[in-house]
């Protein structure tokens, strides 16, 4: 089943039952807050994403070149090169250390669905008596309400398995909800059905469910249990919608996207066009002693004395100019430093245009990084409030601690002036040596703090 077939259906889903309501309204009563343009919009951004766009089916000739997957995949790259968290306290965040630590890994591929899709979903569950973390794409989990910040408080998570050829779903609400009395409590709610939605069936249709309840209410809780990382591009297509937005989500860069595989379709003719080849009447030939790929053989002139070569100069290079100008601007509207995708090699810039592409790439990937700190805090904040509802660690203090670095996103010569002038700050107390040493040794407070001590303690 596609994304698109699914996410058309996952609250609205004609068939048996209540009909065009859709599941996730059938099963909960919920409504998606992902307006129609919006709706359209993810479809386009996973079909890109996907390598089937629109235009191939226009145009079967174009062949998709990843693009808009590369352009994920750059980005998150780039954010994550000297991404480092860990977090402090005492056996309590050295328990939730170790259970994260498999998320962490799959870090990588978390923030490349969310800049793609603009949102990236990450819940914590018990398995086994052990914390994971599941990744959810765009096409797993559906918001349904925010707050004033624009966080997601409420959503619906989807989750597929099979089992002895049957396929399952199971839905899974979450959401803040006032009771009876007036108190605000968070409720999780679970269901199953056979296939894609057909009939509800127990929990308990897969060992893997069986032990959920129906329905859990949580008191005490100041946020979700789930994260949720946001694309920071501002929204263009709803400016209402607090949803996040593709990488690629505009119409213009869209656009570009399709005139660059529409050039490369045109350079790659351009050699296949100019291909070497003898037209020959081919009278007095064996056919036997001729390569089909250089010989053209026919009735080509009337006496038949036709052998000439075929070998016509290509225009090659004016195509590939053409072809790397729009990859070009598809690095200019999506953040990316020249050269990132085009060849670096054609980029004719001027070292302060270069500069200044770098630094538009670096403010690109700072936003990312500061949008996944505080999902990964929100995770954080999840995780402890699982320990505490299940009692897996004692309680204790977590401190959630992230050094992302600046080594490879910066300019050499741009980091060496800042150097000297922290060391400049640093001589006239401006500057504290633990300030200094967190910046440019990636220590944390802490271990700055300490080592600053000890070398004022022996004199240093």
């Amino acid at each position: 089943m596609s994304f698109t077939d699914f996410f058309r259906g996952f609250f609205h889903r004609p068939g048996p039952g209540p009909g065009p309501e859709g599941l996730a309204e059938r099963a909960f009563g919920v409504k998606s807050a992902v307006p129609p343009a919006m709706r359209q919009g993810l479809e386009l951004w996973y079909a890109l994403y996907v390598d089937d766009p629109p235009w191939r089916r226009e145009d079967p000739r174009l062949k998709p070149s990843g693009l808009p997957g590369a352009i994920g995949r750059e980005l998150a790259r780039a954010a994550l090169a000297e991404f480092h968290m860990q977090l402090e306290g005492g056996e309590r965040a050295a328990y939730l250390a170790g259970e994260l630590a498999p998320a962490l890994r799959e870090l990588n591929r978390a923030l490349e669905w969310g800049l793609c899709l603009g949102t990236a979903a990450l819940r914590p569950c018990l398995e086994e008596g052990r914390l994971t973390v599941e990744i959810c794409s765009a096409a797993a989990f559906s918001p349904l309400a925010f707050d004033g910040s624009g966080r997601p408080v409420a959503g619906v998570f989807r989750e597929t398995a099979e089992r002895d050829g049957q396929r399952y779903t199971r839905l899974e609400y979450q959401g803040f909800e006032t009771d009876a009395g007036g108190t605000r409590v968070y409720v999780i709610r679970n269901k199953a059905y056979a296939g894609d939605g057909g009939r509800e069936l127990p929990l308990s249709c897969l060992p893997r469910w069986a032990g959920l309840e129906p329905e859990v209410r949580i008191e005490g809780l100041e946020r979700p249990l789930f994260a949720v990382f946001k694309n920071p591009a501002a929204n263009h297509i709803d400016p209402a919608s607090p949803l996040g937005v593709s990488v690629y989500g505009g119409e213009p860069t869209v656009e570009l996207l399709r005139q660059a595989e529409e050039q490369w379709y045109l350079l790659r003719w351009e050699y296949l066009s100019g291909k070497r080849r003898i037209y020959s009447d081919g009278a007095a030939l064996d056919p036997r002693q001729l390569d089909d790929e250089l010989f053209a053989r026919g009735r080509f002139t009337a006496d038949g004395n036709l052998f000439e070569a075929f070998s016509p100069e290509l225009r090659d290079e004016a195509l590939y100019r053409g072809y790397q100008r729009i990859l070009q601007r598809i690095e200019y509207n999506v953040g990316l430093s020249f050269g990132t995708l085009s060849d670096p090699q054609t980029v004719e810039k001027t070292a302060t245009e270069i500069l200044a592409a770098k630094n538009r790439q670096r403010l690109t990937v700072k936003a990312i990084q500061n949008r996944l700190e505080a999902a990964l805090e929100d995770l954080v904040y999840a995780m402890d409030a699982l320990c505490d509802l299940y009692g897996l660690a004692p309680a204790g203090e977590v401190r959630p601690v992230f050094s992302w670095g600046d080594g490879v996103l910066d300019d050499p010569e741009t980091v060496r002036k800042d150097k000297a002038q922290d060391l400049q700050e640093l001589a006239a107390g401006v500057l504290s040596p633990w300030e200094y040493r967190v910046k440019w040794y990636k220590e944390t407070p802490e271990q700055a703090k300490a080592a600053a001590g000890e070398r004022r303690e022996h004199g240093n």
